[in-house]
């Protein structure tokens, strides 16, 4: 069950690492008194795909699995979304319903805000616009990373290599290192990497047996990204 945190933008670790964290001070305190301020646990579903959007949410800390799923209900995941984000925003904006389900794959806390109240940041705060038009363009990229990793690497191996390096990368980025927590199960990797379970768990054991990674219990670490880098060819 999810329940309501006292924490303020203002004072938040995040401020000026994203571009919706990165307001003004009058914009964050704007953000801060007219949002609510919410805590999730692991497998929280925060919206549902189809369903009508009425608010966004500011994801300040942990991560969420976005996916979709077809008529047939088979479900894939477009990708992991991380402190900084912005969910749901695409819909809020074209007032249609979400295109997508956000789960929690680890503890998240965040700031709900109103799409009445994020038209009214968006009104009286130009920089405000700036950064939804900016995470409005980070989700366009995140879109073709994944249309990317999944048609041009030639074999699942590389599929799965290309998807270990675009995590690496962006962990190398926040926090310079090549070490990342492992969150999802074999399944769900398979469904980022369209492939089998039975593939991804394979296709891992070689990739630790050749001294490309490392894992320890959830931990993941890159040994030899240039190799991976060969094996993708993405």
């Amino acid at each position: 069950m999810s329940h309501c945190l006292s924490s303020t933008c203002p004072d938040c670790p995040m401020h000026q690492k994203h571009a919706f964290c990165n307001l003004p001070e009058d914009a964050r305190a704007f953000l801060a008194a007219n949002s609510v301020a919410m805590e999730y646990p692991r497998g929280t579903v925060v919206f549902r795909e189809g369903d009508r959007c009425d608010a966004v949410v500011v994801l300040c800390s942990g991560k969420m699995k976005i996916s979709a799923s077809s008529r047939e209900g088979r479900r894939m995941i477009l990708r992991i979304a991380g402190g900084g984000s912005v969910l749901g925003l695409s819909a809020a904006l074209a007032e249609k319903t979400h295109e997508a389900t956000a789960e929690a794959l680890e503890p998240c806390r965040v700031r709900v805000l109103r799409k009445r109240s994020l038209e009214e940041l968006m009104e009286q705060y130009p920089q405000a616009a700036v950064a939804a038009a900016k995470t409005l363009a980070d989700e366009y990229r995140a879109a073709f990373e994944e249309a990317r990793r999944i048609a041009l690497p030639e074999s699942p191996a590389g599929r799965l290599a290309c998807l270990l390096l675009d995590w690496v990368g962006r962990e190398r980025e926040d926090h310079r290192t090549d070490t990342i927590t492992m969150s999802l199960t074999h399944d769900e990797l398979a469904s980022m990497t369209a492939t089998s379970r039975e593939t991804v768990t394979r296709t891992l054991s070689r990739f630790r047996k050749d001294g490309l990674i490392q894992m320890r219990g959830v931990s993941l670490t890159v040994l030899q990204p240039q190799v991976l880098h060969q094996i993708s060819a993405c």
